[in-house]
């Protein structure tokens, strides 16, 4: 409280005439006890007000000061008020951004729709990768219909994928469904997209429910890939190269329909294993070749099938996983990018099926029956630069003796490699290479031509990433390859390797040199 001059004086001159007027009392009743006693209690009262006055007379003096103080006081209160303000709005905006109920955030795994009480939540994610491809082969020696134009370019939209996943009651409970939009219905059951009439058509890819026991413990059933080799596993968006390679494709089990069970796997675990019962597995260049021309045909697998479909007596996949160094997460992708920890894993993995044909009676014995495969891989990252190899071998059986070109056979012993690596040039560009090779044992029932040369792979690989703005969801990418050998057995139109030529005079020859420039512009959400 601040008095002005002009308050104080007058507070002054009251008190003055005050004093004056109960001394005069006092001389005139000096005789009078009750007014003595009155007299007393005005003294006192003065006193009182006097005391009052003389304070109120300092806080004027010092009044200018005082108003300082009390400014910069305040000032300081405001500041405190304010710096409490913002930091509620910013823990306001951090629980609205953490418990929204829809939207995309990173730490969500983009974008979400979830109940806020966080019992069921729902991811959607989807794939684009659009492909120019132009690819020449050798048509010498080869007459009428077998006569194809040596040269072939064009686009195609080779995946156009959407997906739903996530949990439902509690996070324990997991889900998954992803659609995709073929570029043809040729061969769905083959568990593959390959070319046909240029139709779309919807189908499925996955669809599991998982139980997260706790522990590192989760069970799985549905349709997803079996748990077997690497290359297949990491989702084609996380790739090195435009396409997967050709030994993956012919060796790989694909979907398959079945249960899963895994162990370990979790933040500090060295182990991971994954073991899977179910029905049967797609299996490429599998079968006896019909003609000396033809590519081997192979095994459809239960991919979108129905159980009285491509019966199996057993079919059976596992696969153990060692972390040496780095996190599980560095190797969802099959490369490495810049700031990332020195991180390597190695893998095992085998599979199993019996076939068993959907009718009684007589089986050829140039049947398929059975078989077993295995295979081991080696994933590398340095933090920029990556390099992963793996081997794959599979013994299949047939039903009985068939003829070769050298006797009778009742097995095929099939086996193939694979190395490559990446460099990142800077945060957008990647640079890599890759060399595959393989052996399908097949050649020696081509018996009319035995020149005939199909069941072999030897090519190379190398092009380039670029990530927009360094960004991992829009990356465009180019490659060129080239086979040493003939493309038989391995052919993939996926991968936009074609089947070479094969003559039929004298005995027979294979063309080979085919060589493939791709370019694929690829965006995720």
């Amino acid at each position: 409280m601040t008095l002005s001059f002009t308050t104080v004086c007058a507070w002054s001159a009251l008190l003055s005439a005050t004093t004056l007027s109960i001394g005069a009392v006092a001389h005139a009743s000096e005789e009078s006890s009750d007014t003595a006693q009155q007299i007393a209690q005005l003294r006192a009262a003065n006193e009182a007000l006097a005391a009052k006055v003389n304070k109120l007379e300092a806080n004027a003096q010092a009044g200018s000061q005082e108003g300082h103080w009390l400014t910069e006081q305040r000032a300081d209160e405001i500041r405190a008020i304010v710096s409490d303000v913002l930091a509620d709005s910013n823990a306001r905006t951090s629980l609205q951004s953490s418990g929204a109920t829809a939207g995309w955030n990173k730490d969500q795994g983009g974008f979400f729709i979830a109940s806020p009480s966080g019992d069921f939540k729902m991811n959607i994610k989807g794939q684009i990768q659009a492909r120019w491809v132009y690819n020449h082969r050798d048509n010498a020696g080869l007459t009428g219909s077998a006569r194809f134009k040596e040269d072939a370019w064009g686009f195609e939209n080779r995946r156009t994928k959407i997906g739903f996943g996530g949990f439902v009651v509690d996070p324990s409970w997991g889900y998954l469904l992803k659609l995709i939009f073929n570029r043809s219905p040729g061969a769905l059951s083959s568990g593959d997209q390959t070319y046909s009439n240029g139709n779309i058509v919807a189908s499925i890819e996955d669809a599991w429910i998982q139980k997260d026991f706790g522990n590192g413990v989760t069970l799985r059933v549905g349709q997803f890939k079996a748990p077997y080799m690497r290359e297949e596993l990491v989702t084609s968006g996380a790739q090195l190269l435009v396409e997967r390679s050709m030994v993956n494709d012919v060796f790989s089990t694909k979907f398959s329909q079945g249960i899963q069970l895994e162990l370990g796997g979790r933040a500090g675990d060295p182990l991971r294993a994954q073991l899977f019962y179910g029905d049967g597995f797609r299996a490429n260049a599998t079968s006896v070749p019909t003609s000396s021309t033809a590519a081997a045909g192979g095994y459809g697998g239960s991919y979108t099938t129905s159980f009285s479909q491509n019966l199996t007596n057993y079919a059976f996949a596992g696969r153990l996983e060692w972390l040496g160094a780095g996190q599980w997460k560095q190797f969802n992708d099959l490369t490495s990018y810049r700031g990332e920890e020195f991180a390597w894993m190695l893998g095992f993995g085998g599979m199993a099926q019996s076939l068993r044909p959907g009718t009684d009676g007589a089986v050829s014995d140039a049947t398929t029956s059975s078989m077993w495969g295995a295979t081991a891989d080696l994933s590398v990252d340095f933090g920029g630069a990556n390099v992963f190899v793996y081997g794959v071998y599979r013994h299949v059986s047939l039903t009985g003796e068939v003829d070769t070109r050298g006797g009778e056979s009742d097995a095929m012993d099939q086996f193939g490699a694979v190395v490559q690596g990446g460099y990142f040039l800077s945060n957008e560009v990647e640079v890599f290479a890759r060399y595959e090779l393989g052996n399908t044992d097949t050649d020696k029932f081509r018996t009319a031509e035995t020149d005939a040369q199909l069941e072999l792979n030897s090519t190379a690989t190398a092009g380039f990433n670029y990530f927009f703005g360094g960004n991992k969801d829009v990356k465009l990418t180019m490659d060129f390859g080239y086979a040493f050998d003939s493309i038989g057995d391995f052919n993939n139109s996926g991968a936009d390797w074609l089947q070479d030529g094969t003559t039929t005079t004298g005995d027979g020859r294979s063309n080979d040199g085919q060589w493939v420039c791709r370019t694929q512009l690829q965006l995720l959400f």
